[in-house]
């Protein structure tokens, strides 16, 4: 049956090109599908481990603490400070209020950190350096505007920018919209948000505190519970893996969906080309075969035509380190194979050999 399995591939070489081009495009597919959710499995884990390494410190009244030496912390203190010989960005529409002190006018919210990159609204996604560079410890005077409000005053990366008399250089511009709340000051929008290196602010007080640790019980000791607000940092990564799942399931339905069309495409094709090999089939029958030795040779000849798809297709897998991605795929198109062989190859399995010798005739 191997003999005979080969000899037909090998014969009928416009039928063993279409189906080479079916299993192709199962094969692809699958092993597509299959390796983007092998890689979005990793980065949920990724997440996973990232969000239970960083704890999180606060003041349960929002007020300002003392900041504790601890390695690989990220300080953030958080105020509001008014902008010189800068315009900033107004509202169309929101609470505005017509009797604010001069030193509440043209305001913008200012949060200083030594690590404006791992600030919760840069992870999230929700702003986006559009230009110049993230904000690091080693910084000093330099500043993070938003598009807006580069915009409207026509600044640039290297331009500088006065805060209560200080004179900053902007290193960033970022773009995107947090939630706002509305009290009737400018430093209330997303665009009149900016971000401060925490060295040149001279204070060791802070407002938000993340420690990379997994010691939750050390920093619990240090920051009391009855005042201190101490928890795992899994906010920042909350909307990311929200997205990594959402694209798992969109991938899964796909999976699936390329698995039934392959079962129905290939058996419509093996019913209508069977069809045509009563003969073969009844001769076989005639010389002592049995029905699943024909089943099987049917088998073999798509198994036949997959092998140089598949050494092609492990060859890639191993290039990207894919290979249990490929090992799952192949192993699918070889079950999609056994059971469309088996659904078109019906008409053998319900009738008796008699009837099919006697269309022979």
């Amino acid at each position: 049956m191997i003999h005979n399995a080969y000899a037909y591939i090998t014969r009928k070489k416009v039928r063993t090109g279409i189906l080479f081009l079916i299993l192709m495009v199962i094969l692809i597919s699958l092993y597509g599908c299959l390796s983007i959710l092998s890689s979005n499995t990793q980065l949920e884990k990724s997440l996973y481990t990232a969000s239970q390494s960083s704890i999180v410190v606060s003041k349960k009244d929002g007020s300002e603490f003392k900041n504790q030496i601890f390695n690989n912390c990220v300080y953030e203190y958080e105020f509001v400070s008014k902008l010189e010989g800068t315009k900033v960005v107004s509202a169309k529409q929101g609470v505005s209020l017509d009797s604010l002190p001069e030193e509440y006018k043209n305001v913008v919210s200012v949060l200083a950190t030594n690590t404006s990159s791992k600030n919760i609204l840069f992870q999230s996604g929700v702003f986006t350096l559009t230009s110049g560079k993230n904000i690091e410890s080693k910084d000093r005077n330099s500043i993070l505007i938003h598009s807006e409000l580069a915009k409207k005053n026509h600044l640039k990366v290297g331009d500088t920018i006065r805060l209560n008399s200080h004179t900053y250089t902007i290193k960033g511009i970022f773009e995107g919209k947090k939630h706002e709340t509305y009290t009737g000051l400018s430093s209330d929008f997303s665009e009149n948000m900016v971000f401060v290196d925490y060295q040149s602010l001279d204070t060791n007080m802070v407002t938000k505190l993340t420690i990379d640790s997994n010691d939750l019980k050390q920093v619990q000791s240090i920051y009391p519970s009855s005042e201190y607000i101490v928890s795992k940092d899994t906010k920042a990564y909350q909307s990311a893996l929200e997205s990594a799942q959402s694209v798992k399931h969109m991938i899964q339905i796909l999976c699936y969906f390329i698995i039934v069309c392959g079962l129905i495409v290939l058996s419509l094709v093996l019913t209508f080309w069977l069809r045509n090999r009563v003969h073969e089939i009844g001769i076989l029958l005639a010389i002592g075969k049995s029905k699943m030795e024909i089943i099987f040779q049917f088998v073999l000849e798509l198994i036949f035509i997959s092998i140089p798809l598949g050494i092609v297709v492990c060859v890639i897998s191993l290039v990207f380190n894919q290979v249990s991605s490929f090992l799952l795929s192949y192993g699918l198109l070889m079950s999609i194979i056994i059971v469309s062989v088996l659904i078109a190859s019906l008409m053998i399995m319900i009738k008796k050999p008699r009837e099919i010798l006697s269309k022979l005739s």
